[in-house]
């Protein structure tokens, strides 16, 4: 009788425990508490974490990982076109064979075309490029692959040597950019502060395929820093070159601050060949001092270079009489007589 009783009460206790789970969470509560061998261990992870690449920075190299992966379908598993090897080595040794001046862009063109049709051939033949055509080379390579295969032209860019790495990688995300403005726009902004950071900015908004001022207000939702600061300094000096008046319209409603002192920066850069004397106006309304005086001293020296015929003629904005006014915490009074002096000389030449 006590053997039964215990038997009842020992059920009831089982489904007491247990009320509520399915046969499956049993058998899992099973698998939990039997011991476990290394074959059973095994590590779970969503489809979604197994897919998505993190944008990390490489404490050892301060490079980024790689790219988030595009989400394009038509840059997922491309085909790559079928194409002889011995065409591209026909047109590279043509190439070899024309005279200095046109190899540059004529190999560019030809490694431009086959990136993304045999990678492996051109950056082969990158090795052989002389030092010089080097660096443009390697940009336009890196544009064009990464406006077809960003992820595949950023892992190469990203194991350049020191120097090329940086600029390979901007010129990546700014192909990117053309293909797939969101996605290249918000690695962009996410990238850890640093030189890859700072050239990509710049990049990018160089290369911006759009009105500039969508370009200067993406940039003034960055956050501050030396690519922010360059890149909009980029926007407006070509901005100020093409249409200086709403260039100008966008800096002087921004708010005062390090944005605007940069923005004014690219204002009196992209406009110092044409109007020396507005160029000079501008960087009085930088607020930095430090800026301010590094623009002023860099139109004081480019004076002798820039403005020996607008000295002849007359023209409105010369600098003549502006430069010995420069206050002396601006720029030196031994700067000014310097270029003054080399000026004087320049016009008594016949």
């Amino acid at each position: 009788m006590v053997l039964v009783l215990s038997g009842i009460l020992g059920c009831a206790v089982f489904f007491y425990l247990n009320k509520g789970s399915t046969p499956q969470d049993i058998a899992n509560s099973e698998l939990n508490d039997s011991p476990k061998t290394s074959s059973q261990t095994v590590s779970i992870q969503r489809p979604e974490q197994r897919d998505k690449k993190e944008i990390k920075k490489n404490t050892a190299t301060g490079k980024p990982k790689s790219l988030v992966s595009p989400k394009r379908p038509d840059l997922q598993a491309r085909q790559r076109p079928v194409a002889n090897k011995s065409d591209f080595e026909n047109h590279l040794q043509k190439i070899e064979g024309l005279p200095t001046n046109e190899r540059y862009d004529a190999r560019r063109r030809l490694f431009t075309e086959w990136i993304t049709i045999d990678a492996d051939l051109v950056l082969k033949a990158l090795k052989q490029v002389p030092k010089d055509h080097r660096t443009g080379t390697i940009n336009s390579i890196a544009s064009e692959w990464g406006r077809i295969e960003p992820e595949t032209a950023a892992q190469w860019a990203l194991e350049l040597p020191k120097g090329e790495s940086e600029r390979a990688l901007a010129s990546t995300v700014a192909g990117w950019a053309k293909a797939d403005r969101v996605s290249a726009l918000k690695y962009a902004k996410d990238l850890e502060p640093g030189p890859y950071r700072v050239e990509v900015l710049k990049s990018v908004a160089s290369n911006w395929n759009g009105p500039p001022r969508s370009a200067a207000e993406w940039v003034s939702t960055l956050q501050s820093g030396s690519g922010r600061d360059q890149a909009i300094t980029s926007i407006l000096s070509r901005w100020s070159r093409t249409n200086p008046s709403l260039a100008e319209a966008w800096v002087m409603q921004a708010p005062h601050g390090q944005l605007r002192d940069n923005a004014t920066l690219g204002l009196s850069r992209g406009i110092i060949s044409k109007d020396p004397g507005k160029a000079m106006r501008y960087a009085q309304q930088i607020e930095d001092t430090g800026i301010q005086a590094m623009q002023m001293r860099s139109i004081v020296n480019d004076y002798a270079r820039t403005c020996i015929s607008c000295h002849r003629s007359g023209a409105p904005g010369c600098l003549r009489e502006n430069v010995m006014a420069l206050p002396q915490n601006i720029v030196p009074n031994i700067q000014k007589s310097r270029v003054i002096n080399i000026v004087r000389r320049n016009l008594n030449k016949k």
